[in-house]
């Protein structure tokens, strides 16, 4: 009598295979899904100009878009606050850190398995984000170090509503903070 073929699953290669293959989807499905919600809080985003938007739903800015970016903006901040963030945020765009953000990330997915892959990104990010701070000082003068840095507090902490940050925490607000007033 013939032998019985072999269960796909019987292979290690093929377990591993099959692993790595539903990590990826379920990391592309969780990010798509995360985009659609994000997209959804926009409805309504009125245009400030050219590229930059102010949104009621949103509890930090942000660059969304990979061809024509714009610039989110929560509603809330002060016109003060609105000029600091502006100016880190178009830091952001000139250095064009949301492909390499995005070119990252499907790194990110395709060795998500790798925890070095997660640490690297997740620094990635933070030094994306204290080098746009100091751009946006340098600009500003170091006068403005302490209104800056309370804006960065304010959006850390969820200050007036804004829920949880979407870019930053209060962990990443305050190693930013420390390194803006170390300036």
């Amino acid at each position: 009598p013939a032998a019985a073929p072999a269960s796909p699953l019987s292979d290690p290669v093929a377990v591993l295979t099959l692993t790595w293959l539903t990590g990826m989807a379920l990391l592309l499905l969780y990010s798509v899904i995360s985009l659609l919600r994000l997209r959804r809080r926009l409805v309504g985003a009125v245009r400030l100009e050219d590229n930059i938007y102010l949104a009621d739903y949103i509890p930090s800015p942000f660059v969304m878009g990979l061809f024509r970016p714009k610039i989110y903006l929560p509603s809330t901040l002060t016109e003060t606050e609105r000029g600091y963030i502006l100016r880190h945020e178009q830091y952001h765009l000139r250095r064009r850190d949301h492909v390499v953000k995005l070119l990252s990330f499907l790194a990110l997915c395709v060795h998500w398995f790798n925890p070095l892959v997660w640490l690297g990104f997740k620094l990635m990010e933070q030094d994306m984000e204290m080098s746009c701070d100091e751009a946006a000082l340098w600009a500003l003068g170091t006068e403005k170090q302490k209104d800056y840095s309370r804006t960065l507090l304010a959006l850390g902490t969820g200050r007036r509503g804004y829920g949880p940050a979407l870019a930053f925490g209060m962990p990443a607000a305050k190693k930013r903070i420390l390194h803006v007033l170390n300036l």
